[in-house]
């Protein structure tokens, strides 16, 4: 991937962007809790490949490559800063897809800026969880990269993400990612972010006007699947349930993903619509 850095409100940011500049139908992915571009390895080229899709993809200050520095990182603060970032490419209006975190920032980006989002692709958004709902065994699992001193840890926990193993060379990126000044403070201070900010519940995601698609694994144990509710009585969302898939789907089934997200980018909305 061609990397390249952008300086945002004062951050400097690392981010990608493939597929034909001057393409019609730009489309931002935005990872997870912990993620970073590498997260979108399956997709980036496969999806810029598609003719008409312009794919960009950021490290979220904080995580990746990103600026990491000591500060509050809120979902407020992820969503202006992802709109000053699409108003200094100059890629908005544009589709946004979100995994995990991602979805809970774009989903608020949405409702917060209308004109930004012309189509909205969520993955298992963190912010459907429930004010009562104090983490999955798995999340607690998770959590426990921070404390990882080898990459074999680093395996240990991320294997908790879908029970699934990860391969040497991704646990590596992951344990040298995490060992970057400030990274773990921003870890625990996004996932606190999240955890307190308004929930995405049938009130708030009626004020989402973009078309939606929402994707989540059957087999997810991060955020399971029942969490899905809220999005099934949107108005104008379609709602996709993933089969021999966890809380990835962009790294489980990466084609079912890609062919998807790609078509759903490109379909033209219906006149009556």
């Amino acid at each position: 991937m061609d990397f390249k850095f952008l300086e945002v409100g004062g951050l400097h940011v690392r981010y990608v962007d493939a597929g034909s500049s001057g393409g019609s139908k730009p489309l931002l992915l935005m990872h997870g809790l912990g993620g970073a571009i590498e997260s979108w390895a399956n997709n980036i080229g496969e999806l810029a490949k598609k003719e008409e899709l312009r794919v960009i993809a950021l490290d979220l200050p904080g995580f990746g490559f990103s600026d990491k520095p000591k500060m509050s990182y809120t979902i407020k603060f992820y969503v202006d800063f992802v709109a000053k970032f699409a108003r200094a490419l100059g890629i908005a209006p544009l589709a946004v897809a979100g995994s995990s975190l991602g979805g809970h920032v774009a989903c608020e980006l949405a409702i917060a800026h209308p004109e930004i989002v012309s189509k909205l692709i969520l993955t298992s958004p963190s912010g459907a969880l429930p004010k009562s709902f104090k983490g999955s065994p798995a999340l607690w699992r998770y959590v426990k990269v921070l404390k990882a001193k080898s990459v074999e840890e680093v395996k240990k926990a991320l294997y908790a993400v879908d029970n699934k193993p990860v391969d040497d060379a991704y646990a590596r990126a992951a344990y040298d990612k995490f060992a970057m000044p400030g990274a773990k403070e921003a870890f625990l201070s996004a996932l606190a972010g999240s955890a307190r900010a308004p929930r995405l519940n049938k009130a708030r995601l009626s004020k989402v006007r973009a078309p939606t698609l929402v994707l989540w694994g059957k087999d997810d144990i991060m955020i399971p699947a029942r969490y899905v509710e809220p999005f099934v009585k949107m108005r104008n969302a379609r709602v996709v349930l993933l089969e021999n898939c966890g809380h990835r789907p962009h790294a489980d089934r990466p084609q079912v993903f890609n062919r998807l997200v790609a078509d759903f980018v490109k379909e033209e909305e219906d006149d009556d619509s």
